[in-house]
């Protein structure tokens, strides 16, 4: 398998693909949406509400250098509290219908925002897309791939969804070897 390189809109940057084949099936069309909690054994994914504002800023706040090095909207947080509680009243939203899934990722007590992930439908029909940030006192412990394999497994889930892709930049080590462990193949576009 080879790695497809294609250029970021707006940078010079490059990026890898990687697309869950393993799971591909027929597509056939419900309207449902992912479940709003997942839990895995060290972690729990749910749906933003604007209550974790102060967890979130907390966490972004600690990790803005790291992920911003990946995001770069990042380096512009974090947002006042009014704001971030807006943001995260507006992924609720969108979590509900239908437009994008964006999970926190909390430890199992949900006292603490290791992160996010989610499950983003910006690439055409039956295709999900999986991105994520992990907290930076929390990166290599492997909670971005057990958050993705959990929402690999809830994306596909949806039976009008038969492809998952994990879009990084080539030169995050660390992101492109989530799919990668999932079983993930690269693919050329």
């Amino acid at each position: 398998h080879e790695s497809s390189r294609r250029p970021r809109s707006g940078t010079g940057s490059c990026c890898l693909v990687f697309r869950s084949e393993r799971y591909l099936r027929p597509w056939r069309l419900a309207g449902r949406i992912p479940p709003q909690r997942i839990e895995t054994p060290r972690l729990v994914l749910r749906c933003w509400e604007p209550a974790d504002a102060p967890l979130f800023e907390s966490a972004l706040r600690r990790s803005r250098e790291h992920v911003g090095a990946w995001i770069r909207p990042a380096l512009d947080e974090p947002s006042e509290p009014p704001a971030i509680e807006q943001r995260l009243a507006r992924f609720r939203a969108d979590f509900h219908s239908g437009v994008g899934f964006v999970y926190a990722i909390f430890d199992s007590t949900e006292r603490a925002v290791l992160g996010e992930a989610g499950l983003m439908p910006r690439l055409g029909p039956r295709t999900l897309e999986i991105g994520y940030w992990v907290h930076v006192d929390h990166v290599g412990r492997g909670l971005a791939t057990e958050a993705s394999h959990a929402l690999t497994e809830a994306g596909l889930a949806l039976p009008e969804v038969d492809r998952i892709e994990i879009h990084c930049d080539s030169k995050n080590a660390l992101s492109a070897a989530v799919p990668r462990k999932l079983g993930y193949h690269p693919v050329s576009y």
